[in-house]
């Protein structure tokens, strides 16, 4: 496992320390071997030159490499939260742990990220399970009306469609889209015609009536457009009340 930041700059100073007491040692042993007074005097200088230098050179590295372990610790710890404001919640924080190996301020910080994305996985689980009730609610509802009920994008794709109006068009399925859609009969076509242009133009419908061409059937279509927050048409939801033998008004 890899030493943490803090147990290596421990280990640099220790090493430091070490020197310095190298240093004391060479300049005492010199001092005691030293009989001639010039020799000695030459001997002194040239040890604590080079000692001082080495201790010099070394104190440099200390100040520098330091803050750059620290610094690349950091930034791929940086890296991991910009991914997870990105909304990326599935980074694989326990690799890094691993890598990071004892680096308890920076693990610290990473389990408790872990812990946050647990939370905000447990709740968007809560909030994906709210809504998949609300949504089977709606359209267990909308499956006891009598009329027809259609929701669909504005390009034509159905996104739902009641029990009323799959038992009257048996080939009316989600995910398919409405100009696909085969009908033999021409006034099953002019009503799914007047959607889709509805559809096409961003316009509401009301109680827009479409006899057979015999009279002897009639739709009565109602529609609401969608529009997104920039107020631009996404889609509409319709309803489609189906009378028969209708006689013209």
């Amino acid at each position: 496992m890899k030493k943490s930041i803090v147990g290596r700059y421990h280990l640099f100073w220790a090493v430091l320390m070490g020197l310095i007491l190298l240093q004391s040692a060479v300049l005492f042993a010199i001092t005691l071997r030293g009989r001639e007074l010039d020799s000695l005097v030459n001997d002194l200088q040239t040890a604590l030159i080079l000692s001082v230098l080495v201790i010099f050179i070394y104190s440099v590295v200390i100040y520098n490499i330091v803050p750059l372990m620290l610094k690349k610790n950091l930034r791929r710890t940086e890296k991991l939260i910009s991914e997870i404001t990105h909304g990326n919640y599935d980074v694989d924080l326990d690799a890094e742990i691993r890598e990071l190996g004892s680096d308890r301020e920076i693990i610290g910080l990473l389990e408790g990220l872990k812990q946050m994305l647990r939370s905000i996985h447990g709740f968007d689980q809560a909030k994906e399970n709210k809504i998949y009730e609300h949504d089977q609610r709606i359209k267990q509802l909308i499956n006891l009306l009598p009329q027809g009920v259609i929701i669909a994008l504005n390009n034509g794709d159905i996104s739902y469609c009641n029990d009323t109006l799959r038992r009257r068009y048996p080939s009316l399925v989600e995910c398919l889209n409405i100009r696909d859609l085969r009908l033999k009969d021409e006034f099953d076509q002019r009503v799914f015609s007047k959607l889709m242009e509805s559809l096409n133009h961003g316009d509401n419908l009301y109680d827009q009536r479409i006899p057979s061409s015999d009279y002897h059937k009639l739709t009565i279509l109602n529609g609401a457009i969608v529009r997104n927050a920039a107020g631009d048409s996404i889609g509409g939801v319709y309803t489609l009340s189906f009378s028969e033998h209708a006689k013209q008004d």
